[in-house]
């Protein structure tokens, strides 16, 4: 399980939803034998994973045909780094490089929260799924063309070459409603939300298989920064 890096993962997620702050607290200052055992949480800025190193935690998938996924300099929402996924054209699989996460989540509220650059011809989505065969999927939504969809329809403009911060939360095993909330903001404007979208399985109830995924069959690329992940119970 990744620990937050620093303290300001925790002060960010105060921010995001006071009732995860004041959970971790408890788990902090009570017996272990009280409590379950913490969900998989993660808090990623990237500072201290070195330039070119893939992410921790995680699974890094690419092809090395002029693609890459690598921690970078070139820009980032805070400090001065992130994670590049640089796509490339020929790919034997179109959803290469991708990020997963594996947070096994099956109850509670989960929260996830990530800063997201994308540059001209970005073709990304980011996913949630279970691990069933077929899987069902949760959240889920697309950038391409520089348009945001949720189940193919368009929610709003996405501007290349600045950093949007995105925010998602969806509830998990008996609260699961088939429901999930989505709030994104662009710099300088106020936050926009919606909510009840629906997932992409109406029967989805746990998260096995958290993705950010490069859809392009191009030379382009996109950037994540300060991703939070929590669960709630």
């Amino acid at each position: 399980m990744l620990r937050p890096r620093h303290r300001l993962g925790w002060l960010l997620l105060c921010v995001l939803g006071l009732t995860a702050c004041r959970t971790e607290q408890r788990r902090t200052h009570s017996p272990a034998a009280s409590v379950p055992p913490a969900a998989f949480t993660v808090s990623e800025d990237f500072e201290n994973t070195p330039v070119g190193a893939q992410a921790d935690g995680a699974e890094s998938h690419v092809e090395n045909k002029g693609d890459s996924l690598a921690v970078t300099e070139e820009t980032a929402a805070s400090g001065r780094r992130s994670l590049k996924f640089q796509d490339a054209p020929g790919f034997q699989s179109a959803f290469n490089p991708r990020l997963v996460y594996a947070p096994h989540h099956t109850a509670g509220t989960t929260q996830c929260a990530f800063d997201l650059r994308v540059e001209s011809g970005a073709v990304m989505y980011h996913e949630w799924r279970d691990d069933a065969n077929p899987y069902r999927v949760g959240p889920i939504f697309w950038i391409r063309d520089g348009k945001l969809s949720v189940a193919g329809n368009e929610l709003m403009a996405v501007p290349a070459g600045q950093w949007v911060h995105i925010e998602i939360i969806a509830k998990l095993g008996a609260q699961a409603t088939g429901t999930w909330d989505l709030a994104v903001r662009l710099p300088g404007r106020e936050t926009k939300a919606f909510r009840d979208l629906k997932t992409g399985s109406p029967d989805w109830r746990k998260l096995d298989w958290l993705g950010f995924v490069s859809n392009a069959d191009a030379r382009t690329a996109f950037y994540l920064d300060n991703l939070l992940l929590t669960n709630e119970r």
